[in-house]
């Protein structure tokens, strides 16, 4: 039975005094957790909690984190992890949409909650865990049950809450373990926040197998900190966002940071550049460099390896059991190379929009395939190549304006760390591209020297009419720019040059 109770029941049957977590000073070995997470469901099912029921989730990283994921999912019950960067109006949309039975929060939270019985902060609710019965509470949990409601970002609006099966997610986990090489002798570390899926799926894939987890024990990232954990656990693979890889490599190449250990290195979220790709791979010789594609309604999609001298951009080609096509704007396949919307099939999918049929067929075409609003081409060889998604595209005196194409030519400016690119209106152009950057740490970029960078490489349309060197970029939880954001923090219109 491909369910996620079940795949942790085996692994800790096999590994029972290995150790399968660490946060900090804490560990839990996998007999330990499988204990915990049955504590977990009969805690659950004391609160009168039964299969199906929604349960929130306002916790930071660490143990509990993770044995409540696991736990939901032996009592049948559904998770519903909330972004811990929400303000308490967006947080509370999401209790009243996902119509939670319980809500568990940290004491940190407790601002960003209604006052509700079925609401339970800080540490009572984890002590009466603790005081549970550690028996199997033998729930029948099918694989096509529930086990998580994912909230998307917001970023083309309000929240949606993707319905993710066991198996779905099961799949996501099996894959990558098979597509990575991914055995019991390594150790993973899950840096990003676990409210997220990336951590999510991470400490999954990692305790199906019987791996070591370590969990990023602080609440904020800091070099020194992911350093220091890299070197004491010997970490052999993660998943990162390219600054936290410029930041790795920064480290190795100063002799703080142990190279030789990383094996596996996934980044996501934004595409690695050129020369950010080179040096990673001289850094770290003994280390596989991947970018993957996927979304919280896909999992994972695309891998692409990277190796020197080839072509950076492109996330790749489909995983195991995916399939991509890209559709015109008449609702036909188009030839490689051209532009059209993304569209995925996969076991990974999700089984729908949580209460909301309408956003479910609007997202799916009549052979079941699933689109987000990326845009993108496939090559001759099949590999994908993201363009934008449709919702950030601009248009210029009628003509289409990808962001990507223009935070390219900015990036590759060697003072430059991040770029974004949105589209202001304009009374005669409809639209005018302006752009924000912030720079390497110690470096200041010569803004007419990126307006000549834009000149010699873009159409005049596709130049940004302002460019703006900035401390930091509005992110979303996994580090991609937020590009709504940088667009509704611009306070002036554009100067017109």
């Amino acid at each position: 039975m491909l369910t996620i109770g079940e795949a942790l029941r085996s692994a800790s049957q096999r590994h029972r005094d290995k150790t399968a977590l660490v946060f900090g000073a804490e560990t839990l070995t996998y007999g330990e957790l499988d204990r915990r997470v049955n504590q977990f469901a009969n805690a659950l099912a004391a609160w009168g909690v039964g299969p199906g029921d929604r349960v929130a989730l306002l916790l930071p990283n660490g143990l509990w984190m993770a044995v409540a994921y696991f736990g939901a999912a032996r009592a049948g019950a559904v998770a519903v992890p909330v972004n811990l960067r929400w303000a308490a109006p967006e947080v509370q949309y999401v209790l009243a949409d996902a119509q939670v039975r319980l809500v568990l929060a940290d004491e940190d939270f407790r601002a960003l909650l209604p006052p509700a019985p079925h609401i339970h902060v800080g540490r009572a609710w984890q002590d009466a865990v603790l005081a549970a019965s550690a028996l199997d509470p033998r729930v029948v949990v099918q694989e096509t049950d529930p086990w998580v409601i994912v909230y998307t970002s917001g970023t083309t609006g309000r929240p949606k809450g993707a319905v993710r099966d066991h198996r779905s997610n099961l799949m996501i986990a099996l894959v990558l373990l098979a597509e990575l090489s991914i055995t019991t002798e390594d150790v993973g570390m899950a840096l990003l926040p676990m409210f997220h899926v990336n951590s999510m799926w991470f400490v999954t894939l990692s305790l199906i197998i019987g791996t070591t987890c370590v969990i990023y024990p602080h609440r904020t990232f800091h070099p020194g900190h992911i350093v220091e954990a890299f070197n004491t656990h010997q970490v052999t693979y993660s998943m990162f966002v390219p600054s936290m890889l410029a930041m790795l490599a920064d480290a190795a190449e100063r002799g703080a940071l142990e190279p030789s250990h990383l094996r596996v290195a996934l980044t996501s979220s934004a595409p690695l550049d050129l020369a950010l790709r080179d040096r990673l791979l001289r850094v770290f010789p003994h280390a596989r460099l991947y970018d993957i594609y996927g979304a919280t309604e896909y999992g994972g999609v695309t891998l692409m390896q990277h190796a020197p001298d080839e072509a950076v951009g492109s996330v790749g080609w489909p995983v195991v059991g995916a399939s991509v096509r890209i559709v015109g704007e008449e609702g036909q396949p188009v030839a490689p190379g051209a532009v059209g919307d993304v569209y995925v099939q996969a076991p990974s999918l999700m089984r729908e929009y949580w209460q909301n049929p309408e956003a479910t067929r609007a997202a799916r075409d009549p052979d079941g395939y699933l689109t987000l609003g990326d845009m993108g081409y496939q090559d001759e060889a099949g590999r994908l190549w993201l363009v934008d998604r449709k919702q950030d595209m601009m248009i210029v005196a009628g003509e289409n304006v990808y962001p990507r194409e223009v935070e390219d030519v900015l990036l590759e400016n060697p003072d430059v760390l991040m770029a974004a690119a949105v589209g202001l209106p304009d009374p005669k152009r409809g639209q005018v591209v302006v752009a924000a950057v912030v720079p390497h740490a110690g470096r200041t970029p010569d803004v007419e020297a990126l307006r000549d960078a834009c000149r010699a490489k873009l159409a005049d349309y596709k130049r940004p009419r302002d460019i703006r060197v900035m401390t930091e970029l509005p992110t979303g939880p996994t580090g991609k720019v937020v590009r709504r954001l940088v667009r509704e923090g611009w306070d002036r219109p554009a100067d017109g040059r």
